[in-house]
């Protein structure tokens, strides 16, 4: 017949049949995703996360249960999916990039480097593994809080009367954390008192208080006790901490590279980058 020989008859026979293949694969999809499958090793692996939390092997009863569970949240996790719940969720989104992430690093573990590498390496970084140089100090506090604008003046009378010998313990006001400290580096007084403070008292000459030194409490009087040098790091005595530090600096580096490859195989876009 002539109407089964019009390129148009063909075109809309070619779109019914495409249209009845996707309903059936769609079907057979849909029926495929309502079967939920809970396999003996995930059994036994749901039984062996129960233990570790409970401190006991599951029972009959308990087994159900955590079958139950791990159905209900099957199911749930599929409603929302077949909702489209999960779409442009910030939180999803967050925690698929931290699973990938997880993934890229675990495979960009290092392999055991030689001793020439490894002392190589060292050489390369030895700042990383020098002692840095530690203070020990005392100090009188003062608080704004209960000096308000006379705090600098109540300082320089202080520290003008305050002598070799004298109870400095007895002056100032009390504080929340420690009045001594001994040998302690520059980034531990830094995450305790703050930068500026840091930074200051680490030019100190030691025997003598200091003019008032503001920190995040308020104004400090210091006097340097002690000063240990930094001393330079010798690579046998800290082999495995190298050792350990490089397969570190190794696996960052290797899943830098992971990543960046990653995104190579992606068409970024940003819009608006040009305004």
């Amino acid at each position: 017949m002539k109407i089964f020989r019009d390129p148009i008859t063909h075109f809309v026979l070619i779109g019914l049949a495409l249209v009845a293949i996707n309903h059936f694969w769609n079907g057979y999809q849909g029926e495929q995703g309502r079967t939920i499958t809970v396999s003996a090793a995930e059994i036994d692996r749901l039984s062996a996360l129960w233990a570790n939390t409970a401190g006991r092997l599951p029972t009959g009863e308990d087994k159900q249960q955590i079958i139950d569970q791990y159905v209900q949240q099957e199911v749930l996790v599929r409603e929302a999916q077949r909702l489209g719940l999960g779409d442009d969720d910030t939180i999803i989104k967050r925690r698929l990039a931290q699973k990938m992430d997880f993934l890229v690093s675990g495979e960009s573990k290092a392999d055991n480097p030689s001793d020439a590498e490894l002392e190589s390496w060292f050489d390369a970084n030895r700042d990383k593994f020098a002692a840095p140089e530690r203070r020990s100090f005392i100090h009188i506090y003062l608080s704004p809080e209960k000096h308000g604008g006379a705090i600098e003046r109540v300082a320089a009378n202080i520290l003008q009367n305050v002598q070799p010998g004298t109870d400095w313990k007895g002056l100032g006001d009390p504080f929340i954390q420690k009045r001594s400290y001994a040998a302690i580096p520059e980034s531990e007084v830094t995450r305790l008192f703050g930068p500026d403070f840091a930074s200051a008292i680490f030019k100190l000459s030691p025997g003598q208080w200091s003019p008032p030194i503001g920190s995040a409490f308020g104004l400090h009087l210091v006097r340097i006790e002690a000063i240990d040098d930094a001393a330079e790091a010798n690579f046998e005595p800290i082999r495995a901490e190298v050792a350990a530090a490089w397969k570190e600096d190794q696996s960052t580096k290797a899943k830098k590279a992971a990543l960046q490859e990653l995104v190579r195989g992606y068409d970024v876009v940003i819009e608006g980058a040009d305004e």
